[in-house]
């Protein structure tokens, strides 16, 4: 569950390491985000050479989330942090390889979720 002004981790290779969401999208009234939303980040640290620029605003998927995710077997996922992927303005992924595992319910939840799942290396 991540709201406005949470700090998150990226977890791809884009040459981002830490971003602030500032805008939940999908709806005007959306205060939490879960697992597979869409998220408006700033980038608040990167690394030093990098495509993605320090204070640059993008577009993000939430990938991973220390709030429990709930499966339709009646089992709970949870994971120790916040973690998105970066991706462009034109909601095209600005990354190769994606760091640590990826729940295998996000292929239905978002449009890319396909993209994001082949290029993980772990799927739960």
């Amino acid at each position: 569950m991540v709201q406005n002004e949470t700090y998150l981790t990226v977890c791809d290779n884009s040459g981002a390491k830490v971003a602030c969401c500032i805008k939940i999208l999908g709806s005007s009234k959306k205060k939490y985000a879960y697992l597979g939303d869409s998220l408006k980040v700033s980038i608040k640290k990167i690394n030093t050479y990098s495509k993605i620029k320090r204070g640059g605003v993008y577009n993000a998927v939430l990938i991973r989330s220390i709030y429990n995710f709930k499966r339709l077997d009646g089992s709970y996922i949870s994971f120790n942090d916040n973690s998105v992927v970066i991706l462009n303005n034109k909601n095209e992924p600005c990354f190769t390889r994606v760091f640590g595992p990826v729940i295998k319910e996000l292929k239905k939840k978002n449009i890319f979720g396909s993209k994001i799942i082949s290029l993980s290396s772990l799927i739960i």
